[in-house]
């Protein structure tokens, strides 16, 4: 099944996405689409070619081409957009003439300006700055439905043809050509202003398509080429200079660097790179010169999978939109029925040009764009803004459920704890240091993960390291060896008894970590107590979750005394330990049967299950691609202070939400009553009617801070 985008012009309310996407399910092999007023564009799944898609939207009268997903358009102008703005100039110069007898009226003057030239101008406005508004309409009405195009043209062309017929057939002194011109120039600078602000909108995933490098310098035997990114192969060494950025996922094969890798991690310092470390596109190289093996290229990429990801989720569409697209679905058709009642009833009553007015004022507060506006330009900007911050969001209905989660299932090991061991004490008669240079003498010939957090934290004090002789790993008990003729042996205190050192096993049984005990010929020389450390910002998040009413409860395969100690510590409100991995999902579901609203955190390939069953998976990116494919929101900080970002970002996009659908009603509920009692000037009927959308774009921007 085919999966594609397209990029739509000329849609200028939510009326337009629900004719083109009915449009379009009615072919045949189109198995879903949906389209996104605010971001111009829409996403068709089935056994239908793109180029047949766009040539369906185009027949209906909205220019269509088929896009690349994470590709970026930069350098290519929006014409469009500038010729609006050419058109907005036009008409505002056009039509300001034609005010100044009204606001010369205001301050007592009188400035007459000749009928003639009003229709000059107003001419000029109606078929010249405005004709969009009737081609519009009438691609519009040939499709068979009405959309805000035919509500303006309607509206202005009543007040211009009135006004012409009087002028012509003498029959009043009063015209309204200041009326049809001036609000085709507020309804055009709208437009522009709405057209700003959802680039604007739109600036969150600009910028991430900006941090991908446009080329790259493959290295060719002695020489460097240097190619566009596209045709960059696997396997290619790509050299990558101080201050570049890494265009692709790989493995460093030469040099010696500090990559900043801020908008993966968040981490503030710069990460030390070296032959065979991994390097990831789009973060930016330090003071070395890097040779990179390239492993993943374009969408496969770390921050290809961002871009993918967010573009998917700033195109679904939330629950909450559903009742904005079916009252957009039958609003046109109503507005104009109210339109002819209003102005029926008022000219039945003795007032034909007073009908007319507020006629032509239902019309034009009666616009639709906000109601299309409301949802979709929340989702873009949280979704961008997430990224910023290190959350990716699947799609809007995640983002919409995650505010309703009650109940956090905590998996500890990579998310609550660092996930790997390290030196929490040393007991011994011997000093640290001294203790430490035997240890690690048996320790840094074995890459067992108690062995390296020995070898590691030697490291760190500066302790020389010698290699010993007759080395000998023993499976799953412990290391020997022989250093300046004397036998060494270190692992757990069985294994050491076993070898015949004398030890009593009972204080070790008080340890909360993993015990490694060291022994020199045939005496006991201490111990070193190992664990997996808390990670620094996780009982400040558990406290903030808590604050926010949130239940957490701690899951682990670990040992009882293990996951308890750890649960103590942070003070969570339940803990299940000694899990085994299909076992997970099932304490999701016991929570789901006590009514709560369930958030699992988890890493690994055994959180998969849990993450898809509970109602909103959050994996950590430090985790394998199967758990963040479970998921329904990744955490690309690797810590639970992420999550409590990704749940006050839930709570403020739904409230942002539902502000923009309560002002999008709220200018239509108030606005349609007014204008039908004769209560509204048309002309502020226009300037409302585009406030209304600016605002709730604007207000969907404020996410952004």
């Amino acid at each position: 099944m085919n999966a594609f985008d397209l990029q739509i012009e000329g849609m200028n309310c939510s009326s337009c996405v629900a004719k083109i996407e009915k449009r379009l399910k009615k072919e045949e092999g189109v198995e879903d689409c949906a389209v996104n007023f605010a971001s111009g564009k829409g996403h068709v799944k089935g056994e239908i070619s793109p180029e047949r898609a766009a040539q369906i939207i185009t027949e209906m009268g909205y220019p269509s081409t088929p896009i690349q997903t994470g590709t970026a358009q930069e350098g290519k102008r929006d014409w469009g957009y500038l010729w609006l703005k050419v058109r907005t100039i036009l008409a505002l110069i056009l039509a300001f003439p034609l005010t100044i007898p009204m606001f010369a009226d205001l301050f007592g003057r009188t400035v007459p300006i000749t009928p003639s030239l009003q229709l000059l101008l107003a001419t000029l406005v109606q078929f010249g700055a405005g004709y969009s508004f009737y081609s519009g309409s009438y691609k519009s009405l040939r499709s068979g439905t009405a959309n805000m195009d035919v509500l303006v043209a309607l509206g202005t062309s009543a007040a211009y043809f009135y006004s012409l017929f009087a002028l012509i057939f003498q029959f009043s002194n009063y015209f309204y050509f200041e009326t049809s011109a001036v609000l085709i120039a507020l309804i055009l600078l709208g437009r522009l202003i709405e057209n700003y602000s959802k680039k604007s909108a739109q600036g969150g995933m600009k910028a991430l398509l900006q941090m991908q490098a446009k080329t790259a310098r493959i290295k060719r035997g002695d020489q460097l080429q240097s190619i566009l990114i596209e045709n960059v192969k696997r396997e290619d060494i790509v050299v990558i200079r101080p201050g570049e950025r890494i265009p692709v996922d790989g493995e460093v094969m030469e040099g010696m660097s500090h990559v900043d890798e801020s908008m993966l991690t968040g981490e503030s310092l710069p990460i030390r790179k070296e032959k065979g470390g991994k390097a990831f596109a789009g973060t930016v190289n330090g003071e070395g010169i890097l040779e990179i093996k390239a492993s993943k290229l374009g969408k496969e990429t770390s921050l290809g999978t961002i871009i993918r990801l967010v573009e998917e989720a700033q195109r679904s569409k939330a629950p909450i939109q559903k009742l904005a697209d079916k009252i957009s679905g039958v609003f046109v058709p109503v507005v104009l029925g109210i339109a002819l009642v209003t102005f029926l009833l008022w000219g039945l009553n003795g007032d034909w040009k007073e009908g007319l007015l507020s006629g032509i004022a239902v019309l034009v507060i009666a616009c639709p764009c906000a109601l299309g506006l409301a949802v979709p330009t929340v989702i873009m900007v949280a979704c961008a803004r997430g990224a910023k911050e290190g959350i990716l969001v699947k799609n809007a209905e995640g983002l919409e459920r995650a505010r309703q989660v009650d109940a956090i299932i905590v998996d500890k090991t990579g998310t609550v704890t660092e996930g790997r061991l390290s030196v929490s004490a040393i007991h011994s008669d011997l000093s640290e240091n001294e203790f430490l240079k035997k240890a690690v003498l048996l320790s840094h010939h074995s890459d067992h993960p108690a062995s390296q957090a020995i070898t590691n934290f030697a490291q760190e004090k500066k302790i020389s390291i010698a290699n010993v002789e007759n080395f000998e790993a023993h499976s799953g008990k412990g290391l020997s060896g022989v250093y300046q003729g004397k036998s060494y042996v270190m692992g757990s205190v069985k294994f050491l008894a076993g070898m015949g050192i004398p030890i009593d096993e009972g204080p070790f049984q008080k340890e909360k970590g993993i015990v490694v005990a060291l022994g020199e010929e045939k005496r006991f020389l201490g111990y070193v107590v190992l664990s997996d450390q808390i990670k620094k910002d996780t009982p400040q998040a558990v406290e903030a979750l808590h604050k926010m009413g949130k239940k957490i409860y701690l899951l682990s395969g670990d040992r009882t005394s293990v996951v308890e100690e750890v649960a103590n510590i942070l003070g969570v409100d339940g803990y299940f330990a000694e899990v085994l991995p299909e076992e997970k999902a099932g304490f999701v579901k016991k929570l789901q049967k006590e009514n709560y609203v369930t958030g699992m955190v988890g890493d690994g390939i055994n959180d998969a299950p849990a993450l898809a069953t509970a109602d909103v998976g959050f994996a950590v990116a430090s985790g394998t691609d199967v758990a963040m494919e479970s998921a329904t929101v990744g955490l690309m900080r690797s810590n639970l202070s992420n999550l409590v970002e990704a749940l006050r970002l839930s709570k403020k996009t739904f409230t942002k939400m539902r502000q923009n659908i309560f002002f999008a009603f709220f200018y239509n509920c108030l606005g349609i009553p007014l204008a039908a009692f004769g209560l509204l000037n048309p002309m502020i009927a226009g300037a409302a009617m585009a406030l209304s959308s600016i605002s709730v774009v604007l207000n969907s921007l404020t996410l952004k801070k």
